[in-house]
Parts: C-alpha cells; structure tokens; sequence
C-alpha cells in the first residue's frame, strides 16, 4: 500500500511538473526503477504506433503520453488505475 502512495504521488508531481527546454532524460531525472513505471504506463496506454514511452526522453514528455492515452480510455469500464489519477488531475 506505501508502495501505490507512493507512485500516486510520483505520478500527480510529474502531472503537474513543466520542466524547462533542457530537459535531463527521464531516467536521470528520477532514476532507473521509476522511470520505468512511467514507460511502461506509457506503452500500456498509448495509441501512437512511435510512441515517446522511454525513459531516455523527458518525464513530461512521457507523462503528456500517458495523459494522452488515458483520454482515450475514459469512458472505459476498467482503465487503468493510473488513468482514473489523470482523470482527478485534469478536474482539480
């Protein structure tokens, strides 16, 4: 249970993180394991055939994805539990 704490709120922080033009790759920024919760979030969600799910782009540029996909998703009866986090981001 600490453990999904903590991912929700790694994942409401990059929701709202705008990072600047020079942007350290995803993995740098918040290490291997973590980065790679996003990416694989991304990849699950993604409708894009190239998507930018990997952790050596930007956390915000994997996140934009995944906010992206999770749209798509919304009106599903079962999306994924990190989607129902952007849902509750995008009406705060």
């Amino acid at each position: 249970m600490k453990f999904l704490s903590i991912l929700i709120a790694l994942f409401s922080f990059m929701l709202t993180y705008n990072a600047s033009a020079e942007e350290k790759s995803c993995a740098a920024e918040l290490g291997k394991k973590q980065s790679q919760i996003l990416v694989n979030w991304c990849i699950n969600v993604s409708p894009a055939t190239h998507p930018p799910c990997n952790s050596l782009n930007a956390c915000n540029l994997i996140t934009d994805e995944i906010k992206r996909g999770c749209e798509f998703l919304k009106n599903e009866k079962n999306p994924p539990y990190y989607c129902l986090l952007t849902y509750q981001n995008q009406s705060n």
